[in-house]
């Protein structure tokens, strides 16, 4: 069974990996077709970046020490705030594609 250290050392990370795709898509839809739904993508992206790396650099994984409840609170924040970004980029991408022109 995994421990609750594990699962959230993973979604850090998965988080990082998210962050970076979904901020190369939001570029890559910018340098293709600017419309403000790239931008609100790459807004929600820099985001899900920015809790990941402030989770990973500051916080640091929950590696081989006692559980502590601040910590946990404070990865909660970060991971609502990821979250957050992550539904800023899945709007910036329905903003993008009602956007297309119909062919």
């Amino acid at each position: 069974m995994l421990k609750r250290g594990v699962v959230t050392n993973a979604s850090l990370v998965a988080g990082l990996i998210l962050g970076l795709v979904f901020l190369l898509a939001g570029l890559l839809l910018w340098s293709r077709a600017h419309s403000g739904g790239a931008v609100v993508v790459t807004a929600g992206a820099l985001l899900t970046l920015g809790a990941a790396v402030y989770a990973l650099a500051v916080l640091r994984p929950f590696v081989g020490r006692v559980y502590d409840e601040q910590w946990s609170q404070q990865i909660a924040t970060v991971e609502a705030l990821a979250t957050l970004g992550l539904l800023i980029c899945a709007a910036g991408m329905v903003a993008h594609g009602l956007a297309l022109p119909r062919r």
